[in-house]
């Protein structure tokens, strides 16, 4: 115990890190020029730091560089200018972004594309361009990938109930044979699919389902993890609608807690969670009239 948080005492503050990304990309620039591939990954790689931090000012000129050496040396049509395209649109605002987000959607590369039509739906809200994501991730990694379980749960999230069940079915058997059956990726999917089953009826099994959910994530990720706070809130709508008040309220307020300490007080996560229970606690006064 006390070498492990002596070790942890060693880890370096980020931003005593950021010298060390600036000098490696000097370093490359000496070496191998200023326009060669190896110095665009040393910009990106500082870019992608600094983004990583919430310095988007400081993190685009050194993407947009990256991208302009790669599409210079490497071409229009490689992975890394692909790459590159996207991670300039992921710090710049949305109406900047937005035309590189479109522009790698179309990118030969098959991953390239797969992302950035992911990224183009959930901003468009669209099945259409979940299914061409979906579509693309399956040439770029084969059917069976977890990346196409990804894809599978966000298509699924977009659809009714009846069309989400067997995409999320598909799903878990993806992740259970590619991840294993206790990954807390196969637990979101879990919870995905326990939600489906509760909207189309099948409460006993949503609970079943939600339950197992709950428990992977808690021994996977913690008791403290935010994913632990939706799966909890989720297993308290099944028991809320199988009119079991007092466990709706024992997650609603479970997922309040977790989601207090890991956002803060004045988090839309948390402002969502209390006006469960609150919506709660007016369902509990209603039926008791």
């Amino acid at each position: 115990m006390a070498f492990a948080a002596m070790a942890a005492g060693l880890q370096p503050e980020p931003a005593a890190l950021i010298p060390l990304y600036r000098q490696a990309l000097v370093e490359r620039e000496n070496r191998y020029g200023p326009r060669h591939p190896k110095t665009a990954r040393s910009a990106s790689d500082l870019g992608l730091f600094l983004r990583a931090q919430g310095d988007l000012a400081g993190a685009a000129p050194l993407l947009m560089r990256a991208l302009e050496i790669d599409e210079s040396v490497l071409g229009p049509d490689h992975a890394a200018t692909g790459s590159d395209i996207e991670n300039l649109a992921s710090v710049l605002p949305l109406s900047q972004a937005a035309p590189l987000y479109r522009r790698a959607a179309e990118h030969p590369d098959a991953a390239v594309a797969a992302r950035n039509l992911a990224k183009l739906a959930a901003m468009q809200k669209s099945p259409a361009l979940y299914r061409k994501a979906l579509a693309k991730e399956e040439e770029a990694s084969g059917p069976g990938h977890p990346r196409v379980a990804v894809r599978l749960n966000d298509l699924a999230l977009a659809l009714e109930p009846a069309e989400a069940e067997p995409l999320l079915r598909r799903a878990r058997t993806i992740q259970e044979k590619g991840l294993g059956r206790q990954h807390p990726e196969t637990a979101v999917t879990l919870s995905n699919l326990a939600n489906v089953l509760l909207a189309t009826g099948r409460v006993a099994e949503a609970e079943t389902m939600q339950r197992r959910a709950l428990s992977i994530l808690e021994d996977t990720l913690g008791p403290e993890n935010a994913r632990v706070a939706t799966s909890a809130s989720n297993l308290a709508d099944v028991l809320r609608a199988k009119r079991d008040y007092a466990g709706a309220g024992r997650y609603y307020r479970k997922a309040l807690a977790i989601d207090e300490r890991v956002y803060g007080s004045n988090h839309p996560e948390v402002a969502a969670d209390r006006e469960n229970l609150a919506s709660l606690l007016e369902e509990i006064k209603a039926a008791a009239k």
